[in-house]
């Protein structure tokens, strides 16, 4: 029996999920090829006739990850506002997504550039130039959020959270992890409010 052209898409899917998972929560460097098919539940040998490289996986594993995050701000962006009671708005409930105990608890799942900002540095081009193009669309995201559409205050948005949430896995005390995520909160959310 043939391999379909939809069971080799399937398993691309789930090679490119298991990957984009794994590079969020351990790092690039750490993604192994026979560890992630066999995560995936396919067989190294198969690796080949999805990728030509590890490096290729990486950039579309990236590529996937980043999807899923504009998806999310999207999904979040028009949700806003339209459920019962108090009404958010559109930044207050971006930034209270990406600034939750939930999203700093499950990189895995989160954003890539909120994972990977730290090691982006020791990265292929390739992968710096993924994520910088992210930056950008992150930023043009948020900024339409903001009155005036201030693409400089969106960009220092973006470096409050990813800081705050690279600050907030990375130390080892609960209650300041917290602290963080509030502050960091309270800042975007007052500063808003305060140029409207």
């Amino acid at each position: 029996m043939g391999y379909s052209q939809a069971q080799k898409a399937e398993s691309r899917q789930r090679v490119l999920e298991t990957a984009a998972r794994q590079i969020r929560e351990d790092g690039i460097g750490a993604l192994g090829v026979a560890d992630c098919m066999r995560r995936a539940g396919l067989t190294h040998g198969a690796f080949y006739g999805h990728f030509s490289s590890r490096d290729e996986l990486i950039v579309e594993a990236l590529e996937y990850a980043v999807g899923q995050s504009r998806e999310r701000i999207g999904t979040v962006r028009a949700a806003a506002g339209k459920s019962g009671g108090k009404q958010k708005e559109p930044l207050q409930a971006i930034a209270e997504m990406f600034l939750s105990e939930r999203h700093v608890k499950d990189p895995g799942n989160g954003c890539a550039l909120c994972a990977l900002a730290g090691e982006a540095r020791h990265a292929s081009p390739e992968v710096r130039e993924h994520l910088t193009r992210y930056v950008h669309s992150l930023t043009s995201q948020i900024a339409g959020t903001l009155a005036g559409h201030s693409e400089s205050k969106a960009l220092g948005i973006v470096a409050t959270i990813v800081g705050a949430v690279t600050l907030a896995r990375a130390v080892d005390e609960d209650k300041l992890a917290k602290a963080i995520l509030a502050s960091s909160l309270t800042m975007i959310v007052t500063q808003n409010s305060e140029q409207k």
